[in-house]
């Protein structure tokens, strides 16, 4: 019986032991590369129902380009009126080998298999909005001058290569932890948004000289619209990219919604959405 007792004691401290460990490796885990405190999954908010993400792709009316617009609608569940704030990024994203950069030029031998785990994702170019997304801060200091010192060094051998991007992942987990910029949103109960809230947009306008010339070079600077009612709010984003050589267009959505009036954890909505394939409606 000793022997019994002894063996359940051992396996019970074994067990809280391992338990105490997994615990402080997620605290761990859940700190960003700066110490910031990081907690991906979002925290349900059931004054806040998300009804549909739906996306449209047009030509821009200034001739450079097109917009692919994001559409987003928001009900309230309560009676009275709520505060969020979101962020709708737009990326596109392609594989790149972790075996060699350069597999367009010598591709992977038949006899190999192609191997999924070693391939990772990159960003060819986002657009955020409300605000532009600076490499810079996303990085940190240290990590882009790293990164543009490796660049620089390519440069300089006489490669072809472009600057790159923060990944999906990194882009991500910035925006979860910086909110403070993301579009302020209300979404009104029984009350209602008064005359001057139903529509609200950063569109700016042609000037008298634009009309004249027939061109609008501000169009690019309207980067969303909502539309307010009882309970409803219709957010739409608009992300501009300009026609280039190879152009391709945006394959991926992220859309964030934080609760700012929380004090840590503001995320409360999370989506990221593959609309790769989108058609181009003329």
């Amino acid at each position: 019986m000793k022997s019994v007792a002894k063996f359940s004691f051992i396996l019970l401290f074994l067990i809280l032991g391992n338990g105490i460990s997994g615990q402080n490796n997620a605290e761990k885990e859940s700190k960003g590369s700066e110490g910031v405190e990081y907690y991906p999954l979002a925290y349900y908010d059931d004054r806040l129902l998300v009804k549909e993400v739906s996306f449209f792709r047009r030509h821009a009316d200034n001739g450079k380009g097109e917009f692919m617009d994001v559409m987003v609608e928001l009900e309230n569940r309560d009676f009275d009126a709520a505060n969020f704030s979101i962020y709708i990024l737009a990326v596109n994203e392609t594989p790149l080998s972790r075996v060699d950069d350069r597999r367009e030029l010598v591709p992977f031998p038949k006899w190999r298999q192609y191997d999924v785990e070693e391939e990772t994702k990159v960003v060819n170019f986002q657009n955020l909005v409300p605000v532009k997304l600076d490499s810079k801060n996303v990085w940190g200091e240290k990590k882009f001058a790293d990164v543009k010192k490796t660049y620089d060094e390519k440069i300089a051998r006489g490669e072809k290569v472009k600057f790159p991007n923060p990944n999906l992942d990194t882009l991500v987990h910035y925006l979860t932890n910086n909110p403070k910029d993301a579009l302020p949103i209300v979404l009104y109960g029984e009350e209602g948004p008064a005359k001057d809230k139903v529509l609200i947009s950063n569109f700016v306008p042609q000037t008298a000289e634009d009309l004249q010339k027939q061109k609008h070079d501000t169009l690019s600077k309207h980067t969303y619209t909502v539309y307010n009612a009882k309970y409803k709010s219709t957010i739409f984003s608009h992300h501009y990219t300009e026609y280039r050589p190879g152009y391709f267009t945006f394959n991926k959505v992220v859309v964030l919604i934080f609760n700012p009036q929380k004090e840590k954890n503001k995320l409360v909505y999370r989506k990221i959405i593959d609309i790769n394939g989108l058609k181009l409606v003329n």
